[in-house]
């Protein structure tokens, strides 16, 4: 698992191998084989946080990443939004900051939004991390003239084998070592077939529908812990979430990431503009009775 709880996943594995798959409860993320990432292409990249922690030192808080989708909606991942039990933490207990490549960094370009809603998919497991997507509504929406900010549009088919996508986080570079950096990093990662992925030296059918496998067979790229809930970018659309895997690069175990395009109209009646859209049917209803 890429975040911070302590559940596990097993994964028989055939042949010479039989692997347990363990969580690790891990306060720091990391990119593993990644470089500095570029404000121009991160713009969607946000850092959601411990309000708490956050508040006494600013950087400290970073639970996991997300993606601005919508001005007031950032895509992460369900076992970002939950506690130890599985239960969804209330709103009050994040917050989301974005504008700057640098978490530790407060300028006149840093967003940073308190929630007004969270969002778990109904059918999240923890067990296997099916539904592994989440929704996070900010209070206030960000302005659409933002320039370090912006919304990335979601995928509308899921990218082929052998896309070549990009996924970032903040964090140290080494699966085991718990600094994070305080610059975002990214890494370049490449979608492999799913039959392969659920191979019996591999995840040995543990891959559900809506879930993507990206890295390299070889090991040595991957997204890791706390990098849980960022963004798979495929072709500049945001086409994945980074959820989970064994350990970080490990040959034969790409990482695991719900797929967007498959979650569309789930994230579509959770988002911001679920409630916009029923006020306007109200709106127009009661026109209709005046009408008359």
């Amino acid at each position: 698992m890429r975040g911070h709880q302590t559940d596990k996943v097993a994964l028989f594995l055939t042949g010479f191998l039989s692997v347990a798959v363990t969580a690790q409860h891990d306060p720091e993320p990391r990119i593993v084989g990644g470089f500095p990432a570029l404000e121009a292409t991160t713009r969607h990249q946000v850092s959601i946080r411990r309000r708490s922690s956050d508040e006494s030192v600013f950087g400290a808080g970073h639970i996991c990443g997300g993606s601005l989708i919508d001005s007031r909606t950032v895509l992460t991942a369900a076992h970002c939004l939950v506690d130890s039990l599985d239960k969804k933490r209330p709103a009050g207990y994040f917050r989301v900051v974005g504008g700057s490549v640098n978490r530790y960094e407060r300028s006149a370009g840093t967003v940073v939004r308190t929630v007004s809603r969270v969002g778990v998919h109904e059918r999240y497991n923890a067990k296997n991390f099916d539904n592994d997507v989440g929704l996070l509504i900010l209070n206030e929406p960000v302005p659409e003239t933002h320039p370090a900010l912006k919304p990335i549009a979601m995928a509308t088919k899921t990218p082929v084998s052998s896309s070549s996508c990009q996924t970032s986080g903040w964090g140290s570079t080494q699966y085991g070592i718990r600094q994070g950096t305080a610059e975002l990093r990214a890494v370049n990662v490449t979608v492999q077939p799913t039959t392969q992925c659920n191979g019996a030296y591999s995840y040995h059918g543990s891959l559900l529908p809506g879930m993507l496998c990206a890295g390299d067979f070889r090991g040595g790229q991957d997204a890791c812990q706390g990098d849980s809930g960022g963004p798979l970018v495929c072709g500049g659309t945001l086409a994945g979430v980074v959820s989970h895997g064994y350990k970080c690069a490990e040959p034969r175990f790409p990482g695991i990431y719900a797929d967007v395009a498959y979650y569309r109209d789930w994230i579509a009646r959770n988002g911001a503009g679920r409630r916009a859209s029923a006020v306007s049917v109200l709106i127009c209803f009661f026109v209709v009775l005046i009408k008359l």
